[in-house]
């Protein structure tokens, strides 16, 4: 029974009880400047302290999700920091992003007011974010982090996008739209109309708007960049041929695709790692988390993967065999926290 309590005192507060509270609002001192956070801090004793990153959501670090995730850390004693990554905010995929997210580590980790324990940091991700979080884990010294947790995560990220872009099971096209807002302007130049049109597009979906504004944009766009704009929605193969060519005309191309790869930097992460994956994941294939652990465990023994059938895209949806398997996302969220320090 100990060896998953912890996990499932997790899922029961992130499904069943849920808490939206805020944090507090403070600010990090980073290399580039400062950056906004929220912070958590539990009402006892605190056993660690963990920095709880975004996906890549339309309300950035303020992202009602995480609140619940944080809260529910909070309750167990643990004191959690989201902070605001800009590249991730702006829904940019950046290799920038990884220093990012290494600067905060080491800031945070060093923060007296923060970290006032000087705990070592834990680190728990979503998606594309837990990929790049996992990428900068790998470039930083050993101990640096105490245990990392990744849901959804992409290992070989050329495949990744591929796989978003023409997964036609998918019937929710905000990732594909992300997608489109980082590649397109390396393919199609200087049309800020179509730009227009994807972030739009993105708005409706990431803020759930009631009343989509995309229609109305598009009947005052000019026809040939409305047929542009519908056939990389709509034409699976089109799509793909053209952001594909884009990915590949980045400036610096070999350095991106280089240094986004994880799968090329996974044995250096040695720290305690928690991967989790929806089985029917239809943004990142759960095959992403496979490949990662395969690439993982003989070089670091202290690894739990878990590929559920509770989970799709990073969400919790309940099916018949609920009972049968949430013991086992409850041990692998369990095996995440008690090695937090």
């Amino acid at each position: 029974m100990i060896s998953f309590l912890a996990g499932l005192r997790f899922i029961v507060n992130t499904s069943l009880l849920k808490n939206y509270s805020k944090g507090k609002e403070c600010e990090l001192l980073l290399s580039s400047g400062k950056t906004p956070l929220l912070l958590y801090t539990p009402s006892g004793k605190e056993k660690g302290i963990i920095i709880s990153l975004t996906g890549f959501s339309m309300s950035g670090y303020q992202d009602k999700r995480i609140a619940v995730v944080n809260n529910a850390f909070v309750k167990m004693g643990y004191r959690v920091i989201t902070p605001k990554i800009n590249t991730i905010d702006a829904l940019l995929i950046h290799p920038s992003g990884i220093d990012e997210i290494k600067d905060v580590i080491n800031r945070i980790s060093a923060d007296q007011f923060l970290n006032p324990h000087k705990f070592c940091p834990a680190v728990f991700a979503p998606s594309f974010t837990a990929g790049i979080a996992a990428l900068a884990i790998a470039e930083m010294p050993v101990n640096s982090v105490s245990s990392l947790c990744l849901i959804g995560s992409f290992c070989d990220f050329e495949t990744t996008i591929q796989f978003a872009l023409t997964n036609d099971k998918n019937v929710d096209d905000y990732g594909m739209h992300i997608l489109m807002k980082n590649f397109l302007k390396y393919d199609v130049n200087n049309n800020p109309r179509l730009e227009e049109l994807v972030q739009t597009a993105l708005e409706d979906n990431g803020l759930k708007r009631k009343v989509p504004l995309l229609p109305s944009l598009l009947a005052q766009t000019d026809l040939p960049t409305v047929d542009l704009y519908k056939k990389l929605r709509f034409n699976t193969e089109f799509r793909r041929d053209l952001i594909m060519r884009a990915w590949t005309k980045i400036p610096d191309f070999a350095f991106w695709k280089n240094r986004l790869d994880l799968s090329k930097q996974a044995h250096k992460i040695t720290c305690p790692l928690t991967i989790i994956h929806g089985k029917e994941d239809n943004v990142i294939p759960s095959y992403e988390s496979i490949l990662l652990y395969s690439l993982l465990k003989d070089n670091n023994k202290r690894i739990h993967l878990e590929v559920s059938n509770l989970l799709d895209h990073g969400d919790m949806k309940v099916g018949f065999n609920i009972f049968s398997e949430i013991v086992n996302l409850a041990k692998a969220f369990n095996y995440f926290i008690v090695n937090v320090k």
